[in-house]
């Protein structure tokens, strides 16, 4: 597919550009309701732990104050009628406040594990909701893969950067269990062993095609790492790439130190297995999903400020709102155009009015998001 605006120049990101505001119009619309009615939920968790945590310090005020008053009229007594009755006024006190210190202590708790579960929810349902527009929709953003070995299974996770707002996903990827050949194809590596009658080393070429592989990072840019060891996990190697050198590790020995060993290595078949690790970790991922969101540096779901999060989007896409609306053909419509690999041409658009009334439906933050979009 080739993605145009009606002018016919390349849209900045080949996609389908009305398909992606299409779908971050219908995520706001589920996703800042969900964030209002946690800060809802908080702030009548506060009101209520704010006023049972005043009646607990009125209840030990107040048992203070009636134990000083008692001792005052009782100083200097040395009746036993009078100490027995200061003694008793103090425990009755002591005895009722306690116990109603107690129970909304246990009322305390209560509200807050309440609050806590609902809160969790709402967050559940925020991160489930917003994985379409992290999975696909963020534009330009700096992403670095880590994928490893766990109970058998390949894990991955996806760890990204965008304009000081931060995301991980976890990632499942199509093997569960991968082998340098499912990647790469064949690939043999040389290495130093001792003969059976010598004490001298001597050279050895291992066929690593069939070795798994337990660990794969590619941190967005120049570094990549692979990690691979044979069936018993007696023989493990590690390739890594650092701005196009390559470190090849046998164990501790460092291959590619060794003039002789490197004289044996096919440097080639190398820059090969790079190349295909970087592409597996980004093209073969089966699942993504959403477990974090940080803006600079903070919680944004837990400290509700999804909507900030949702405004850094929107500034990105506003920006090709009004690129497609100069040029484009027809006033208020932001039109791409899509060219199939059959020569198929059609178009896809949506009136600056139909995406502004669908945000106006959100109040005052629709508004505002209408605005940075540029389709107010």
């Amino acid at each position: 597919m080739k993605y145009t605006f009606q002018d016919s120049t390349e849209l900045p990101l080949q996609r389908d550009f009305i398909q992606d505001l299409n779908n971050f119009i219908e995520m706001a619309k589920k996703v800042l309701p969900l964030e209002n009615s946690a800060i809802e939920l908080s702030e009548e968790e506060s009101e209520e732990i704010s006023s049972l945590e005043k009646r607990l310090q009125e209840i030990e005020a107040f048992n203070k104050d009636v134990q000083q008053y008692v001792d005052e009229r009782s100083k200097g007594a040395e009746d036993k009628e009078i100490l027995e009755c200061r003694n008793s006024v103090i425990d009755v006190c002591n005895e009722v406040s306690n116990r109603g210190i107690k129970d909304l202590n246990l009322k305390l708790e209560q509200i807050k594990r309440q609050s806590e579960s609902g809160i969790y929810k709402i967050e559940m349902d925020l991160l489930n909701n917003l994985n379409p527009l992290f999975e696909s929709g963020i534009y330009g953003s700096n992403k670095a893969y880590s994928i490893a070995m766990k109970d058998m299974s390949l894990k991955g996770e996806l760890k990204a950067e965008f304009s000081g707002m931060e995301y991980t996903c976890d990632l499942t990827y199509a093997h569960d269990i991968l082998t340098i050949r499912e990647v790469s194809g064949n690939l043999s590596l040389p290495t130093w062993t001792k003969s059976l009658f010598s004490k001298e080393n001597k050279l050895k070429i291992i066929d690593v095609s069939e070795y798994t592989i337990t660990s794969m990072n590619f941190d967005g840019d120049r570094h990549i790492d692979v990690s691979f060891e044979n069936k018993k996990g007696e023989q493990k190697f590690k390739v890594v790439s650092d701005n196009d050198t390559y470190q090849i590790y046998h164990g501790d020995l460092d291959i590619t130190s060794d003039e002789t060993l490197l004289k044996s290595l096919n440097v080639d078949s190398i820059a090969t297995l790079v190349e295909d690790v970087k592409k597996y970790m980004e093209m073969f991922i089966k699942s993504q999903t959403l477990t974090h969101i940080l803006l600079d540096g903070k919680d944004a779901v837990r400290n509700n400020e999804v909507f900030d999060c949702l405004k850094l989007v929107a500034e990105q896409y506003g920006d090709i709102v009004r690129e497609s609306l100069e040029k484009g053909y027809v006033k208020n419509e932001i039109t791409i155009k899509i060219e199939a690999s059959d020569g198929t041409r059609t178009e896809k658009y949506i009136t600056k009015e139909e995406a502004f009334d669908q945000l106006a439906e959100l109040g005052s933050e629709g508004l505002e998001l209408a605005s940075i979009l540029g389709v107010d």
